[in-house]
């Protein structure tokens, strides 16, 4: 008797990162492609156009980060490119470089120069600053449903009031801390 039989990975599923959502924005809003898979979690902010929404860059750390390091290593799928601005707490460095060919994790040339523990978020900057970084835009929403990159504007699902899991999530503490109704549990 021949047997044939073959097995196939399943794929794997996408981390839960929304624990509850209790309110949202009736009807969802638009989304400005961001040119990269966003994930449900990320912060969103109101376009110039003012109908808009942009996404506000997460960028989970993969290990933690010593004062001495000159390359960090961020997670996968978090869009990161040459000549952003990380920040976290009240500093914000340029991104000089990313080497994308680890498959779980991209990393990252820059000097953070404080220590940081694995696990956290650090957020899209608006400039480089050794005590005074700010978040690229104000944040107002959280997105509640995926949008795929290099697709145009999509609609999604936007979270006003709601709790997301701190180790999945692609939003850190400094930027909750401006939302004031999102929670990390």
């Amino acid at each position: 008797m021949k047997n044939t039989f073959d097995y196939v990975t399943p794929e794997s599923n996408d981390p839960i990162r929304i624990e509850r959502v209790v309110a949202d924005k009736p009807g969802g809003g638009l989304i400005a492609d961001p040119g990269f898979d966003a994930k449900e979690s990320e912060a969103l902010a109101l376009d110039a156009d003012g109908y808009r929404y942009d996404v506000i860059k997460g960028y989970p750390l993969v290990a933690a980060v010593a004062a001495a390091d000159t390359t960090i290593k961020i997670a996968k799928g978090s869009g990161i490119v040459v000549g952003e601005f990380l920040g976290y707490g009240t500093k914000a460095v340029a991104c000089t470089a990313v080497d994308d060919t680890n498959a779980d994790y991209d990393l990252v040339t820059v000097t953070m120069g404080i220590n940081i523990a694995a696990g956290e978020v650090l957020y899209q900057a608006l400039a480089a600053s050794a005590d005074a970084a700010e978040i690229i835009k104000t944040p107002v929403y959280v997105m509640g449903t995926p949008i795929e990159g290099n697709n145009g504007d999509q609609e999604a699902q936007l979270i006003t009031i709601g709790t997301l899991r701190k180790e999945t999530s692609f939003i850190g503490k400094d930027v909750v801390a401006k939302l004031g109704t999102i929670k990390l549990v």
